[in-house]
């Protein structure tokens, strides 16, 4: 599968038909408003927490039985033992395409992207590192599970003048409630229509994956 490009490359523009970008302006937003996006199913295919697990369980089968014990602490606890033991390899990675094409460009244009997942910081940061057009993480830390509601508060509390989010799941509608403009990857119709009835500019992009290159 063909290599994702990083940052200095020159990327495809993905099509956005309801965008009023003659000065390229993403969904006609100004880039004072930042790129903020969802990792797990949005920026890339997959899934760090059972990454993560499975990463570990072919080690240690015992896992398991670890990881109810961490549960009854909460999703957040178990995200960060699991972080902290996981043995990820980060080359095999699969990023949505055009999702890191968009924010290659808006980056350029001088918005500022950031990645705000559930997903532990740990992780989140380590795959951050990776990708040159991230200028903020804002993630799970082992206490606090940044998903849904609890994304929504925080993101309107660091960006209370807007924010554009990119998301692929029912729990990112409670984000997009509260979004200027809404960038839908590979969801289903279902998550379509009901992020469709916010009424706001909306881009739908198809996720598809091609490996990391570090």
């Amino acid at each position: 599968m063909t290599e994702h490009r990083l940052a200095g490359e020159t990327a495809a523009k993905p099509k956005d038909e309801r965008s009023t970008d003659g000065a390229g302006a993403l969904l006609g937003l100004p880039t004072a408003l930042p790129l903020v996006l969802d990792l797990d199913g949005t920026l890339i295919k997959g899934d760090l927490l059972y990454l993560s697990f499975f990463s570990i369980l072919r080690r240690n089968p015992l896992i398991v039985a670890s990881c109810a014990a961490w549960l009854v602490r909460g999703r957040a606890a178990l995200k960060r033992e699991l972080a902290l033991r996981q043995r990820i390899d980060w080359s095999r990675i699969k990023l949505h395409q055009d999702v890191a094409a968009l924010a290659e460009r808006e980056k350029a244009a001088g918005r500022r992207i950031v990645l705000a997942t559930a997903a532990d910081a740990l992780l989140a940061e380590k795959l951050a590192s990776r990708l040159s057009f991230i200028d903020q993480v804002l993630s799970s830390d082992g206490e606090h599970n940044l998903k849904g509601a609890n994304k929504a508060a925080l993101l309107l509390k660091t960006f209370p003048e807007g924010f554009i989010y990119a998301g692929d799941s029912a729990s990112d509608l409670a984000v997009w409630a509260h979004a200027v403009g809404i960038i839908t990857v590979n969801a289903s119709e279902a998550v379509r229509a009901a992020a469709a009835a916010f009424g706001k500019p909306t881009l739908q992009l198809q996720g598809h994956a091609a490996t990391v290159k570090s």
